[in-house]
Order: C-alpha cells, then sequence, then structure tokens
C-alpha cells in the first residue's frame, strides 16, 4: 500500500470537556503512529490536552506538528479554528476531522470526518432545539460533502440509514474506537485511589450525562447492598453537586455510605480501578460505541451493559447484558449473578478483544479506507 500522508486536527480537544470522545481520539492518533503513514497532528493550544498525551507528543518527535493560533473563548471556538486549518491546509494528503464536523472545502482537498453517533435522534429529549436543528441541517450536507464518513460501529451506520436514508450510509464505512490499554499501564496512583481498590466494589465509569443512567444503577446498588454488606459502588468521573443529589435521592443513607465518587482520575489510576473490580456495570441508554465496558472486558474485568445499540456489538456478545436498561430488577438480578459467580473473563476472550480495537490495527483499517478510497477516485 502507497504510504499516505495523515492529518489528524484536534482542535476539538478539550480535556474532560468532550466526554469518552478524547480519549478515543488519543486512541487512534497512538495507533497511527505506530503505522508507516506520515503523520500530523494539528492543534492551537497542546496545554488543552490530558497530561498523558502531553507527555506521549514529548516521547513520539517522528510525529509531526501543526501549530495554528488559538481563537479565545468557549470550546466551540474549535469550529473557527478547524475552518481556519481548512483554509490554510495543502491540498496533498488525508486529513480525518476526529469529532463530527468537517469545515467548507476549497476545492478537491481530501477530508475523512469521525461521526461518533447521532443520539439525538433515538433521545431527543436530551437535547436542545437549538442543536438538534443546527445538527439536522448540518449532517445531512455532510454525508454529501464528505469523501468518507467514518462511523464507530455498524449499530451506527444503521442508524444513519434508518434516520437519514440508505444513500447517506452508503457513505459510512465502520471503523471501531481504538482502545490502548497501555495507557493503563505505569505512572503514580493515589494512596486514595490505592486504598478504594482494597474492598470489593462495583465499578462504572462515565461522564455526567442523563443518557448514562446512573440512577437506575444506584438504585440497583441500593437493594444488592441490602443482602451483600461488604459490596461497594465506585463511580468514576467528574464530581459535581448534582452527582451527589442523584445519589441521595436513589439510594438509602446505609447504602449512600458505600457508593464512592472518585472524581477525575488519571490513566494509571483507572488502570487500577479496573483491574480490581468485581464487576463492571454501563447502564447507558445509548452508546455509539461504549469504551468503558470494552476497557473493562479488555482487562479481564466480568463486564455487564445494557443489551441495546452498539454495546452487544462492541463487546462481542461477551459480556451479560440487561435488554430494558431502565429495569432496576434487570440490573439486581444481571450484576448479583456475575457478583456470586465471581472469576474473570476468560483469557481468551481478553485476547479477542484486545486484538480487535489495538490501536495499530484500528489505525491500520482506517488507512486501508482512505487508500480504496483513493483508488476509487471518490475525493472530489
Amino acid at each position: 500500500m502507497t504510504q499516505l500522508d495523515v492529518t489528524v486536527p484536534l482542535f476539538a480537544i478539550h480535556h474532560h470537556k468532550i466526554g469518552g470522545t478524547e480519549s478515543a481520539v488519543y486512541n487512534l492518533v497512538h495507533g497511527l503512529a505506530r503505522t508507516d503513514a506520515r503523520l500530523t497532528i494539528a492543534f492551537a493550544e497542546a496545554g488543552r490536552f490530558s497530561p498523558e498525551f502531553q507527555q506521549w507528543m514529548v516521547d513520539n518527535p517522528h510525529v509531526a506538528q501543526a501549530i495554528l493560533p488559538a481563537i479565545r473563548g468557549s470550546k466551540n471556538t474549535r469550529f473557527l479554528e478547524e475552518t481556519l486549518f481548512e483554509l490554510k491546509r495543502g491540498k496533498e494528503g488525508w486529513v480525518v476531522y476526529p469529532n463530527y464536523f468537517l469545515p467548507p472545502r476549497l476545492g478537491s482537498r481530501k477530508s475523512a470526518v469521525i461521526l461518533h453517533d447521532i443520539q439525538y435522534k433515538v433521545l431527543p429529549q436530551y437535547h436542545s432545539a437549538k442543536r438538534k436543528a443546527w445538527l439536522n441541517f448540518y449532517l445531512k450536507g455532510l454525508f454529501k460533502r464528505a469523501d468518507v464518513v467514518l462511523s464507530i460501529s455498524n449499530s451506527e451506520k444503521n442508524l444513519v440509514a434508518e434516520h437519514f436514508g440508505a444513500e447517506a450510509a452508503s457513505r459510512c464505512q465502520v471503523i471501531y474506537n481504538a482502545i490502548d490499554w497501555h495507557r493503563f499501564e505505569g505512572g503514580p496512583i493515589s494512596q486514595r485511589i490505592v486504598d478504594l481498590a482494597q474492598r470489593p466494589y462495583i465499578l462504572t465509569v462515565s461522564h455526567p450525562f442523563p443518557h448514562k443512567n446512573i440512577s437506575t444503577l444506584i438504585k440497583a446498588f441500593n437493594a444488592i447492598s441490602q443482602t451483600d454488606k461488604e459490596i461497594r459502588l465506585y463511580l468514576v468521573g467528574k464530581d459535581s453537586p448534582e452527582r451527589r443529589q442523584l445519589i441521595t435521592e436513589n439510594a438509602d443513607p446505609a447504602a449512600v455510605d458505600r457508593i464512592e465518587l472518585t472524581g477525575v482520575v488519571s490513566d494509571a489510576e483507572l488502570g487500577e480501578l479496573y483491574r480490581r473490580a468485581r464487576v463492571f456495570a454501563l447502564p447507558s441508554l445509548y452508546e455509539g460505541f461504549g469504551m468503558p465496558a470494552v476497557e473493562a472486558m479488555g482487562l479481564g474485568v466480568p463486564t455487564v451493559a445494557s443489551g441495546v445499540t452498539s454495546l452487544p456489538e462492541v463487546t462481542l456478545g461477551q459480556a451479560s447484558y440487561v435488554d430494558d436498561p431502565l429495569s432496576v430488577g434487570g440490573w439486581i438480578d444481571a450484576i448479583s449473578a456475575l457478583l456470586e459467580r465471581g472469576g474473570r473473563v476468560a483469557p481468551e476472550v481478553v485476547e479477542q478483544i484486545r486484538q480487535k480495537y489495538e490501536p495499530k490495527h484500528v489505525a491500520e483499517n482506517l488507512l486501508d479506507v482512505l487508500a480504496s478510497a483513493d483508488a476509487a477516485g471518490t475525493s472530489r
């Protein structure tokens, strides 16, 4: 295969402000850096990235950097920064926009864009009228303008067909999110996390979005804690008064005392919490991919997830599933069964998961898609 020039603009990245997309983009960049592609990352300020990714940039000087002036303001200034980048970029090589936005293009510059999900179509109640109107207008044009649209699961591609039609879906190529398990290894771990990891616990990892359905998990834990007097529930993610209220509204005082809001943790600390968890639970109402469930299974943690959207697909049908994510009883039964059974995910399943989502493997799949687009002459 011809060596490709690939640039990934990172203007959309603001540490801890764009959910799991941040880790997904880092993982893809890690994978591309391990291929023979000539990789460039474009950005305005390295300080917007996680400390771990900033160190990775230092440790990988072979990855070229294109630094543009920053535009001050909210995280939405990324749209202006990406547009200015597009106006200044050369005509050679591919640009892979990593978070659904494809700026207006001049001429026949080759561009791919990652569409992480169209959740607003499935759960419109969690999105403002303004956002829904913008996405309806923008995405219809995206499927016509982009040389390649990258869907992160077949589930998402099927939803595109359902809501935007077969022609739009035909523009989509499925490239799964990469998972870099190496990022969970090494690095300092606080004494607090070391202490927490010594206790038996159920783990979940999520940003504080309503579709994550954490209230149902808390209700299930409240019931489980009545019979299992040792088990705890750890919620990894941003701490906030709203999250604390969610806990007190859905659990009895005795159970509340056994629910831990860890706040934001480092990659190494998250790895420690994953590895020592008795059970990992992901009760989401919707996931375009569902990285935490895959991360947990790749570290051998027995996992129960909602049996909806992409989750059965990306966990390769090897997790336990709750068909109705809102069923408290369903979560009680599924989690209790895993706690009673004990053990870990079978080694052959761990290996299968790790191979499928290994960053270099995913990056090579992406490069194959871009090379095929070149060969077919689809770029306009």
